[in-house]
């Protein structure tokens, strides 16, 4: 019987342990949603999940509007933007805007758009204890 029982609270351990590692990317996204500031529109959320470190990059396409601004905000499971560079990139893949300066991490960037077209989002792990985050886009004219 105390076989039994010690079997199983290892088994309740281990599956305690598998579930703090899981990234649970939503709720940062949700979280980067609420750091968006004022007077910016609520576009889109990204995902960012590097299943615990075999993914290096998440990537993603979207559509923007010449003369628009846009505002992208970053949060990690690590903390702020910890662990994690966004970068944007035109269609021809030369870098408009990042998070990444100077060897620091900020929470995002504003970007005003120089032409209507196909850019595209790369969230890069660096450092990341997690592989794990979500970010918020927003933008206003």
């Amino acid at each position: 019987m105390n076989y039994l029982r010690i079997l199983l609270t290892m088994s309740l351990l281990l599956v305690g342990f598998g579930a703090t590692a899981q990234c649970d990317d939503d709720v940062q996204a949700a979280k980067a949603i609420k750091e968006l500031e004022n007077g910016f529109i609520f576009m889109k959320t990204y995902r960012v999940n590097g299943k615990e470190g075999q993914r290096k990059q998440v990537e993603y396409s979207c559509v923007l509007n010449k003369d628009t601004n846009y505002m992208l905000r970053l949060v990690s499971k690590d903390g702020k933007a910890n662990g994690i560079i966004v970068t944007l990139f035109d269609a021809q893949r030369n870098e408009v805007a990042t998070n990444h300066i100077n060897n620091k991490l900020f929470e995002g960037w504003t970007y005003k758009s120089g032409a209507t077209g196909v850019y595209f989002l790369t969230f890069t792990f660096k450092d990341s204890q997690s592989f794990c985050g979500g970010a918020a886009m927003g933008f206003k004219k």
